[in-house]
């Protein structure tokens, strides 16, 4: 079973908080070396503290053992968002990246809020089989696509630094 807290609430070990955070780099540099290149840094680690100082970051156990994690936040009065979702690779199909969802789910309800908005960052001219399965695992758990937008137009400083033209690619879960 997969039990999602607050990492504030948990004050994470130091050996826990690497490997929470270990577990987020891993899956931004697998995922996203095609948009961003080698060595990719998702977010630097005193930035994920922050975060979870702003009481922002859930964390997965399996068995008494950090196996995941995800940034949820407002997004706005009537909506909540998340990034930085990330589960041990090495525990697929345990439920991780599901358990979290719902983590983020119970803390937009408990906020009165009636909409997730999530956003997938996606290349233009290649398509990436992780992307697209993360697109659709999505859909799967109720969330509708809404539209695209040029990362460029979104985070234009941010955009130099891609390898490859991308878009955001929108999606809303009604709650």
């Amino acid at each position: 079973m997969i039990e999602v807290k607050s990492a504030y609430d948990q004050q994470l070990s130091a050996e826990e908080l690497k490997q929470l955070y270990r577990i987020v780099q891993l899956a931004y540099e697998l995922t996203e070396v095609e948009v961003w290149g080698e060595n990719y840094i998702r977010i630097p680690f005193d930035d994920y503290l922050k975060l979870i100082e702003k009481d922002e970051i859930l964390v997965a156990y399996h068995e008494n053992t950090v196996v995941g994690g995800i940034h949820c936040y407002p997004r706005g009065e009537s909506s909540y968002s998340f990034s930085l979702l990330a589960a041990d690779f090495s525990k697929s199909g345990l439920g991780i990246g599901r358990a979290l969802i719902d983590g983020v789910i119970t803390r937009a309800k408990a906020a009165k809020v009636n909409q997730i908005e999530i956003e997938i960052l996606r290349p233009k001219a290649i398509e990436l089989p992780f992307k697209i399965r993360l697109a659709n695992w999505y859909k799967k758990m109720g969330f509708k696509y809404t539209h695209s937008q040029n990362f460029a137009e979104v985070i234009p400083l941010k955009a130099k630094n891609l390898l490859n033209p991308s878009d955001f690619d929108y999606y809303t879960l009604d709650i």
